[in-house]
């Protein structure tokens, strides 16, 4: 294997965990919803919980959307019979140079955390509790 095929391989793992861990996160979040529906919690501290959750998962897809397009150009790559001289293992460098300063970065996980793949199960689980709790 070549070093882009290396690459490609190392970032499909990823992308997989990344997925699992977001799974992992959303599913964390349907529990404390509902242990504070089933236990005498205050829901107005369980609600905090619940978006706090919600944008630590878009953080998440952020950072996977990064290996994707990373991983898109690694197919590129593997496609290229230009012979143009591009280099494996560049994943952070990449990232660097196409960087957007912290409010672009704020940007981007804001929109990633608003995407349906993201926002549910947030959105039901936030009118659920509110309307439990109202």
């Amino acid at each position: 294997m070549n070093n882009f095929q290396n690459e490609w391989a190392i970032l499909h793992g990823d992308i997989e965990k990344y997925e699992r861990f977001s799974l992992f996160i959303k599913l964390f979040s349907v529990l404390i919803c509902l242990l504070s529906m089933a236990f005498p919690v205050d829901g107005w501290f369980a609600m905090p919980l619940i978006l706090i959750l919600w944008l630590q998962d878009g953080i998440w897809k952020t950072f996977q959307k990064r290996m994707e397009k990373r991983i898109v150009f690694v197919e590129q790559a593997l496609q290229n019979t230009s012979g143009e001289n591009i280099s494996a293992f560049q994943f952070y460098s990449q990232w660097e140079d196409e960087r957007q300063g912290a409010v672009g970065l704020i940007k981007e996980y804001l929109f990633n955390a608003a995407k349906p793949t993201v926002a549910y199960p947030y959105v039901p689980l936030v009118f659920l509790m509110l309307f439990f709790y109202l």
